[in-house]
């Protein structure tokens, strides 16, 4: 019996956010891109966006707000534990795979989503360690932007706004 390999749940997330257009405004008053959190939550319990059971009322923007109710760890300031717990999940993606099954620019507002909501300087430094490298590759002949990204120790969303505007040029 053979095992599907799943993809790595942020990765996931990501395309299926992508391909159902969901709000990853850091300001937005209408949604509070609230479809990320209560994904958030069922991230770090272990649900993966690949099964079924994780979409009991389909796949989008809105549909996830029917399950705030059980799922509210990020909706205000997470707890360091469930901080440290997403940000190892992410931590494991690879930028590639995201950026391969999702739009630009929302695969970085995606990740500053995640910035976002776990600010511990715990979390915030196994994200940072995982994609700054990544981005410094990525970005690798851009020679001002990726001086740039050596220099940091935390990655920040301001950081992800000089980033998209190197990819625009």
């Amino acid at each position: 019996m053979s095992k599907t390999i799943l993809k790595n749940p942020f990765v996931a997330l990501c395309g299926y956010a992508s391909q159902n257009n969901w709000c990853w405004n850091l300001s937005c008053t209408t949604c509070g891109h609230g479809a990320f959190k209560v994904a958030f939550s069922k991230l770090i319990k272990g649900q993966h966006p690949d099964n079924d059971s994780f979409w009991p009322n389909g796949k989008s923007n809105s549909d996830l707000f029917n399950e705030v109710d059980n799922n509210r760890d990020f909706w205000r300031s997470a707890s360091i534990t469930n901080q440290l717990k997403l940000s190892k999940i992410v931590a494991d993606a690879k930028i590639a795979d995201i950026k391969s099954i999702s739009k630009f620019p929302d695969w970085l507002g995606y990740i500053g989503l995640v910035i976002r909501h776990c600010p511990n300087r715990d979390a915030s430094k196994i994200i940072s360690d995982s994609f700054l490298p990544q981005f410094i590759t990525l970005l690798e002949g851009n020679s001002k932007i990726v001086e740039y990204l050596q220099e940091k120790e935390f990655l920040g969303i301001s950081d992800l706004s000089e980033i998209e505007k190197e990819i625009l040029v």
